[in-house]
């Protein structure tokens, strides 16, 4: 299970900056491997990142709705991106429930980034918000952050203390791994 934390970006703002930033904000080093197929720009999985990042852009302003984004065409789930604010850009940070790292756990990690970003959105005056997926509440700039780093706390002590072991219990009878 992970933590997406979305930041929506609604003034005109280079989505290729906007990366560099992102990942500055991650600790990314410069051989960290991307892709931008033309509507999204996200890092490659799996080179030790805290977050994979992902930015999608496009048309001047993306209103919201429906296709998916592609970085998941094949989803066949509601698309529960249908009702996200109109924006230039919508940057997703996903990162496991059992994170733990200097900030604290994935709510912790994701809450200052989300703030840093947001330091750095304001300087360019652009507006933004973002969305909780914890309780799928969108949030003006830095209201409920505070927020965000216990819902990280409570998703990270599910994972260790009734996932994990499920998941252990389940192996250890012989079950698929």
């Amino acid at each position: 299970m992970t933590l997406d934390t979305r930041i929506y970006v609604q003034n005109a703002v280079d989505p290729k900056l906007a990366f560099v930033k992102c990942n500055q904000l991650l600790g990314a080093h410069e051989g960290v491997r991307s892709s931008d197929d033309g509507h999204c720009i996200s890092n490659r999985p799996d080179q030790g990142l805290a977050a994979w990042l992902m930015i999608c852009y496009g048309s001047p302003l993306r209103d919201g709705t429906c296709p998916r984004m592609p970085h998941d065409p094949d989803d066949d789930e509601e698309c529960w991106d249908s009702h996200n604010p109109a924006c230039f850009l919508e940057i997703s940070l996903d990162t496991s429930y059992s994170y733990t790292g200097p900030d604290g756990g994935c709510g912790d990690l994701h809450a200052r980034i989300v703030a840093e970003l947001g330091q750095w959105l304001d300087e360019r005056g652009a507006r933004w918000c973002w969305r909780n997926e914890f309780t799928g509440e969108v949030h003006e700039r830095y209201a409920g952050l505070t927020e965000l780093g216990g819902g990280g706390a409570e998703a990270s002590k599910w994972f260790r203390e009734i996932a994990a072991p499920a998941i252990a219990a389940h192996i250890a009878a012989g079950g698929a791994s």
